[in-house]
């Protein structure tokens, strides 16, 4: 679909015919600050998105971002094309939902999802949408305990999360969501390149008793905190020395970087982002026969759970099973 946007800017006016997806590559790498980041949002090669990037640039005659070693920067005609570009692209957006809605073709379905267990739904949504062409299903991003009050509340019909549920859903939340378990992930432990384990030597979380550890923000990760307490207390007898919370997992490869202490956490989790992990940490897993974390699907219980629920939940499980390996990347 093409575009006539008029655009004023330090006082000039662009006529110009662009196709949408230029406007949403355009936000993603806005969004993120990064070309690779929003190349694996989009499903797209980064080759590819820098050329359509350098062709939007062309079209409008200035320069969008400013190219640096911490990623893509908007420019400050770029932060003003970004407001206008926003509200073209929600306009559109609404225009074709209104008209389906109107025509009584299109259902929504809304999932709730955060960090790992975010990345490894990309290729399930985008073969789902390929499958329902009629039913808008959207992803946003938010930890456990929001996802829990979302699915209460029915602004979202699935979550999908990491086994924290126990430490966020209140006494009487437990009768009114059904789980269903998606996957038993084994745990491993990412350490600093200067911590390297010999090899053949087995990791085992007592051996890390002295360390400093990493959590992540209740903000961004509910229920973190009290499970890697949890975990260290009863697989090895101790309570963790917490030296810093991260908000992200960039913050977090950053800090491991750093040297500031180790990470624990799901074997899948590292694996859907092992690329931006090798450079700065070596993954082993734990060998303690419990070291597992569990993934699961939250919806709120009714007398009988919708097919296109049930369907999607299928396609989440088979994708999450074909990308666990189950070896060190060290050890292997």
């Amino acid at each position: 679909m093409l575009l006539i946007v008029t655009c004023g800017l330090f006082g000039k006016f662009y006529s110009l015919s662009m196709e949408l997806h230029h406007l949403r590559y355009f936000i993603a790498v806005a969004e993120e600050s990064s070309l690779r980041r929003a190349a694996r949002r989009l499903l797209v090669s980064q080759p590819a998105l820098s050329q359509q990037i350098s062709d939007l640039e062309d079209e409008l005659g200035f320069k969008l971002f400013t190219r640096n070693a911490r990623g893509a920067e908007l420019t400050a005609a770029g932060r003003v094309f970004l407001t206008g570009a926003r509200a073209l692209v929600a306009a559109k957006q609404a225009a074709e939902q209104a008209q389906e809605a109107a025509e009584g073709e299109r259902e929504r379905f809304v999932i709730g999802s955060f960090g790992a267990a975010m990345v490894s739904l990309t290729g399930v949504l985008t073969r789902f949408r390929q499958q329902h062409p009629l039913v808008e299903i959207t992803l946003l991003k938010m930890h456990n305990r929001a996802q829990v009050e979302a699915v209460l509340d029915g602004s979202i019909k699935l979550g999908i999360g990491f086994g924290f549920y126990s430490h966020v859903l209140k006494e009487d939340e437990r009768e009114q969501v059904s789980t269903r378990l998606l996957l038993r992930s084994p745990v491993g432990i990412v350490l600093p390149k200067n911590r390297r384990l010999p090899k053949g030597v087995a990791a085992k979380l007592k051996d890390f008793r002295d360390e400093k550890f990493l959590a992540i923000n209740p903000e961004h990760g509910f229920g973190y905190e009290e499970w890697l307490r949890g975990l260290c207390e009863r697989l090895a007898g101790f309570q963790p020395d917490i030296a810093a919370l991260a908000d992200s997992a960039e913050t977090l490869i950053e800090m491991v970087a750093a040297g500031r202490g180790v990470y624990v956490g799901s074997e899948i989790g590292f694996r859907l982002i092992e690329e931006a992990w090798r450079p700065v940490g070596d993954f082993y897993l734990l060998t303690e026969p419990e070291s597992r974390l569990e993934l699961f699907a939250i919806w709120k219980k009714r007398a009988q759970v919708e097919q296109i629920i049930w369907n999607f939940i299928d396609d989440v499980v088979a994708e999450l099973t074909s990308l666990q390996p189950g070896k060190d990347w060290n050890h292997a």
